[in-house]
């Protein structure tokens, strides 16, 4: 059998049994969220039109287990005409998805100067200049008063109240830097554009080893892959609210990507922090978001 007739026959079996369900493509559609036209390619065997061979493997499964079939024994009785996935999701152009990265670095962005910081840095050098020069003038008017006992007593109180005062401020300063050491060690993930079914972030202050977890919202699911530094990891596919997909990322992580197949329906978190969704996320089914590791403490 020609490997086209063997598409149409596996569609011509996914049609016969949605037909003894009683189900319509409509009601497909409705039940495992994959879009009418690439239901009806199934059934006609046209695997041209999908986004990428990762979708057809995916959707054929789910059309199966859909309509009471065993989806992962159907992809290996016709293994040899199904599209395999190798090395990373193979996508090809469908008008509104994964259009090419950007080739252009986008410009280094420009350092703000702290002038609060730098002035409060300085504070403790500041008070003990004044102290110093508060002891000088009280010792003059000590040689020059009878009570040198009674001024002796004063030397002491002021440099005892001015040491204490250098040492809270230190110790203040102290804990807003260590403060501030904290917030930087918090990962920021930033997106930078997103545009037809695509979207790029960075990510700054990341600490790696991390883990990136992908979810759906209660009732819906999602078809995911994902690859970090170019290399597709595994598991990938379907995700919902009760069987996310974690994603371990090594300490060398770099760049991320994470093929979306229902991206209304999906939760991506990054080191347990939400990634906030690009702004066509809920018109654009299928998307490819992108992530740049920036910087890794």
């Amino acid at each position: 059998m020609k490997a086209g007739e063997e598409m149409v026959q596996i569609g011509e079996i996914l049609k016969s049994a949605r037909l003894s369900k009683g189900y319509t493509l409509d009601d497909l559609q409705q039940m495992t969220k994959i879009q009418k036209r690439y239901l009806i390619a199934i059934e006609e065997g046209d695997y041209e039109i999908m986004p990428g061979n990762f979708y057809v493997r995916a959707f054929i499964k789910q059309y199966a287990d859909t309509v009471g079939l065993d989806g992962d024994r159907l992809l290996g009785d016709h293994a040899g005409v199904i599209p395999e996935i190798h090395g990373g999701v193979q996508v090809e152009d469908s008008g509104s998805f994964s259009p090419t990265r950007s080739e252009t670095k986008r410009a280094s962005k420009k350092t703000n100067f702290n002038y609060g910081g730098s002035v409060q840095s300085q504070l403790p050098t500041l008070l003990l200049a004044v102290a110093v020069i508060a002891i000088v003038l009280v010792i003059w008017k000590a040689t020059l008063s009878d009570d040198g006992e009674q001024i002796q007593t004063e030397v002491a109180s002021n440099i005892s109240q001015t040491t204490l005062a250098s040492q809270e401020t230190v110790s203040s300063n102290t804990e807003q830097t260590d403060s501030a050491v904290v917030a930087e060690q918090t990962a920021q993930v930033t997106l930078v554009s997103s545009a037809d079914g695509y979207a790029e972030y960075d990510i700054t202050s990341l600490s790696l080893p991390s883990e990136l977890k992908i979810s759906a919202v209660a009732g819906g699911s999602s078809w995911i892959s994902v690859s970090v530094n170019g290399i597709v990891q595994e598991p990938s596919g379907i995700v919902d609210s009760e069987n996310p997909l974690t994603v371990a990322l090594p300490l060398n992580t770099s760049e991320i990507e994470v093929v979306v197949g229902v991206m209304p329906a999906t939760i991506i978190e990054l080191d347990g922090a939400v990634v906030a969704m690009p702004a066509d996320y809920q018109e654009i089914q299928t998307q490819t978001l992108s992530f740049t590791v920036k910087s890794v403490e």
